[in-house]
């Protein structure tokens, strides 16, 4: 069950990343990503290594999302999701 924590703790930090870029950059990360898989490069030099690890955060951060859906799928077919909040609980971590 550490490995639903795990993924919730890691998104966060992703959106901390990506927050980061969108206030440097002034757009939101969706449409930052949808330009960057036009295939266009920027106007500034400067920008190709910001803008390909902005690019590879957001997709991280899709691909986790959609493993933690899986997991918290699982967990409710299981009906185990007041386990789960319990034992986020006795770690520490607020319910």
């Amino acid at each position: 069950m550490n490995s639903v924590h795990g993924l919730v703790e890691e998104l966060h930090g992703l959106d901390r990343q990506l927050v980061e870029f969108e206030h440097r950059y002034g757009i939101l990360s969706e449409t930052f990503f949808a330009w960057f898989q036009s295939g266009e490069e920027p106007d500034n030099s400067d920008w190709v290594q910001d803008f390909a690890l902005w690019a590879g955060t957001y997709q991280l951060k899709l691909r986790r999302q959609e493993k933690y859906r899986r997991l918290i799928s699982e967990i409710l077919i299981q009906s185990d999701l007041p386990a789960l909040m319990n034992e986020s609980s006795l770690i520490g971590v607020p319910a």
